[in-house]
């Protein structure tokens, strides 16, 4: 049980592509994979509601028990143990966006979700906790979760992000950065590590010091998003030009 819930993390090292890292890629793959090649099943009613729910309650047992152990284990702390990590509210947004069907949510967690859980899954930040630990455990079901829950969002319903959707997700980013930045200067936390670099492997290893690495941190963040976008603007742009051609 120490192995599975204590709280000294004994600083591992994450190894980046080892054998259980792309094991565990490699499952979130196929269940991404199954759901795509079942996407019409997945469309019928009782189905997407009975898969949603079990998304939605995964990543309820996930925030819970990630938020319990901080408690119990006696380590919570405002620095760190909020849920204002950008991946820690997309959590969030992606239960009530299952349970309410919202597209207005799916706008901004289409971006938030594949642009930042992505990038968690690549190079992730345990905090030094190694597998059996359930904080290593729970790290990959949340980043896991937020990107089926995006692409089960998209199969099931349908939805897809518009330019619309992009503008809506810089100004809620902008709002996000601003209250994180100002709470973690008074609280002395790192959220998002927007007052210094993960202790963890990323690609912030290859930038300036805090905080020069700050503004190419943002501008970062920002054209993930407008790649994110960019498959559906030259669909729509392709779309366009057919119709108008056959207009002609």
């Amino acid at each position: 049980m120490n192995i599975f819930w204590n709280k000294i993390t004994g600083n591992n090292d994450f190894n980046i592509f080892s054998k259980g890292h792309i094991l565990i890629l490699g499952f979130i793959f196929s269940i991404s994979f199954l759901m795509f090649f079942n996407k019409e099943v997945l469309r019928k009613p009782n189905v997407r509601i009975r898969v949603g729910k079990v998304i939605a309650y995964i990543l309820i047992f996930q925030s819970f028990f990630q938020h319990f152990w901080y408690i119990e284990r006696g380590v919570f702390s405002l620095k760190e143990s909020l849920p204002l990590y950008l991946c820690r509210i997309t959590v969030i947004l992606c239960i009530i966006m299952i349970f309410k069907e919202s597209y207005s949510l799916f706008e901004i967690v289409y971006f938030w979700g594949l642009g930042g859980a992505t990038q968690a899954l690549l190079t992730p930040d345990t905090g030094g906790f190694i597998f059996p630990h359930w904080m290593y455990i729970q790290f990959f079901i949340g980043h896991g979760g937020i990107v089926i829950a995006v692409l089960f969002i998209m199969l099931a319903y349908r939805y897809r992000p518009t330019f619309k959707s992009l503008k809506k997700t810089f100004n809620w980013s902008f709002i996000y950065l601003v209250i994180v930045g100002i709470f973690n200067y008074l609280v002395g936390g790192n959220y998002s590590y927007l007052r210094g670099k993960p202790l963890a492997s990323s690609v912030l290893d290859y930038l300036p010091p805090y905080p020069y690495y700050i503004p190419i941190l943002v501008a970062g963040m920002f054209l993930i998003f407008i790649l994110l976008y960019i498959p559906f603007y030259i669909y729509d742009l392709k779309r366009n030009t057919l119709h108008n051609i056959m207009n002609i």
